[in-house]
């Protein structure tokens, strides 16, 4: 009896088969992650911008104590300036907490061609 050696026809197809099958399922995830590629670098650039205006209002609060931020407000600080696309806005609340009324909630949103959105609580004490 002769052994068999090689693969059968059956075989060599269900091999293409499947790495056809494998090459199409990479290729549809790196085409995805490349268009998306852009607006995750916006959305850095967003959150960047975030980041530095809030690091203002917690450098107020510390310069100048807590009434330094007032609230209610929605005025932009000149300080939280966007790049060209993006617009900044800024809202500062009185919060209480367990009947205590001593902390603020300031938000602050980028938005534009990437968005972003920052909140963080300052308290009196």
């Amino acid at each position: 009896m002769k052994t068999q050696q090689g693969f059968t026809f059956i075989e060599v197809i269900i091999f293409i088969m499947v790495t056809s099958l494998l090459g199409s399922v990479i290729l549809l995830a790196s085409t995805t992650m490349l268009q998306k590629a852009p607006i995750v670098q916006k959305n850095a650039i967003a959150l960047q911008s975030a980041q530095q205006c809030m690091e203002w209002f917690v450098g107020q609060r510390s310069l100048n104590g807590y009434s330094g931020v007032s609230c209610p407000s929605t005025s932009v600080p000149s300080f939280c300036t966007a790049p060209s696309g993006y617009t900044v806005s800024v809202n500062v609340s009185c919060t209480t907490i367990n009947s205590d009324a001593n902390y603020k909630t300031v938000t602050i949103t980028v938005s534009g061609v990437g968005d972003a959105v920052l909140s963080t609580l300052l308290a009196n004490y």
